[in-house]
């Protein structure tokens, strides 16, 4: 009982910090999902509480062993974003999701905060694998990640805390994840927004090298560059404040200086699905239009990667700038 009053409590303090923001005006196509961010401030009044659950994501545990905020468990991103059928950066398969998070013990009850080692890109992609596993209305991302978190001078620890395992219950969202056929077969739908989440000069047909040693490496062939046919771009960072602060700009920003415009808010449109290279930056744009509040969004996490590498004449590329 004692463990369910204080998960009670944190859901109640978290809804007093949504409800403490400004009310929404003009959004009748949305209603705007504001407890999957949760702000330093409230994590730091109940990071230690019974309940509330806290992530790491790292592309190694360097940055987590060198300071991770109190009780945060370390959740690799090999763990939910790994090669699978010669795709670099996919979910891997549901059992193997499954386990991952019931090795981490966050259960199914509570809140899950998660955060990263960068501006955003990695506590995305946990967050989206939970929201795929069933699990996202329980989760949020923290705003500002572990970058405001030090510049806040807040508590850090250095040592891992024992973890045990727990019963964690997926209930598989199947149509939140596209296939190259199923795009395919709905490129040339109204009724359906394809937002590229990579820069704009990857979306016209730029491809930046590889970066030494980096693993995976995908380098796209210079007659596959470009986007998929009447896409949109909204670059993931243009949601943020600054890389140095990374934020997420205010709601009405992203919805009616970004989205909106990007024909998010177009009567015809019922699903947006997100993609990018190789699904990591789809996965911040994912949740950002989860956040704004639009009710069918979806990943094609094969992304460019594999549409790239499909036959041309049936998986054709666009160069021309779509927005």
């Amino acid at each position: 009982m004692h463990r369910l009053n204080l998960v009670l409590l944190a859901g109640l303090a978290l809804a007093g910090r949504v409800a403490a923001q400004q009310p929404d005006l003009g959004d009748a196509k949305v209603k705007h999902n504001r407890d999957i961010l949760a702000t330093t401030e409230w994590l730091a009044s109940y990071a230690d509480s019974a309940g509330v659950y806290v992530v790491h994501v790292g592309r190694s545990d360097s940055a987590y062993r060198a300071g991770h905020i109190p009780g945060a468990r370390f959740l690799p991103l090999s763990a939910v974003a790994t090669t699978v059928n010669g795709i670099p950066n996919e979910f891997p398969p549901l059992e193997q999701l499954t386990a991952t998070f019931r090795d981490l013990g966050i259960g199914d009850l509570g809140r899950v905060v998660v955060y990263g080692d960068d501006a955003g890109l990695l506590a995305a992609r946990g967050w989206v694998a939970l929201d795929l596993l069933g699990h996202g209305s329980r989760a949020a991302l923290l705003d500002g990640g572990l970058v405001k978190w030090r510049a806040e001078n807040r508590s850090l620890e250095t040592a891992a805390r024992p973890v045990r395992a727990q019963p964690f219950t997926a209930r598989w969202q199947a149509d939140r994840v596209v296939t190259a056929a199923w795009v395919r077969a709905h490129l040339r739908d109204s009724t359906v927004l394809f937002v590229d989440a990579r820069p704009a000069d990857q979306f016209g047909g730029a491809e930046p090298p590889c970066t030494p040693g980096q693993t995976p490496c995908v380098e796209l062939p210079p007659e596959r560059r470009g986007h998929l046919p009447g896409a949109v771009n909204l670059f993931w960072m243009d949601g943020l404040v600054s890389r140095q602060d990374p934020v997420l700009k205010p709601m009405h920003e992203l919805h009616h200086t970004l989205w909106e415009p990007a024909g998010a808010d177009l009567p015809r449109v019922r699903t947006i699905v997100t993609y990018c290279r190789t699904g990591v930056q789809a996965s911040h744009a994912y949740f950002v239009a989860r956040y704004i509040g639009y009710q069918d969004v979806r990943i094609y996490d094969g992304s460019m990667s594999e549409w790239a590498a499909l036959p041309a004449a049936q998986h054709s590329v666009e160069r021309a700038a779509n927005r």
